[in-house]
């Protein structure tokens, strides 16, 4: 049976991006040196929620991307079939 091309996935899915990321990751991103970035996590005053484990911080990434600015629009997959074959030069004659 074919798929639905009605079907949509988030981007960050769409990349096979991690559900989480570890401080330094989410302090890149966000312009913040990891040492401030520390700081700020032990202060409570990070941009985003952080998780504790063990020793380390982490961040969702839906979390992270939000503090960025960053959408995490859903793709639809025929629109990533028209961009795969638009990369790969064939167009719809």
């Amino acid at each position: 049976m074919g798929r639905d091309h009605d079907e949509s996935v988030p981007f960050s899915r769409v990349f096979d991006l991690p559900s989480e990321v570890g401080l330094r990751i989410a302090a890149a991103t966000l312009g913040l040196s990891l040492t401030t970035a520390y700081r700020r996590a032990q202060r409570g005053e990070f941009p985003c929620p952080l998780r504790r484990v063990g020793r380390t911080y982490v961040v969702r990434l839906r979390d992270l991307m939000r503090a960025a600015g960053i959408q995490d629009v859903r793709v639809h997959y025929d629109d990533l079939e028209a961009g795969a074959r638009f990369a790969a030069g064939e167009t719809d004659a």
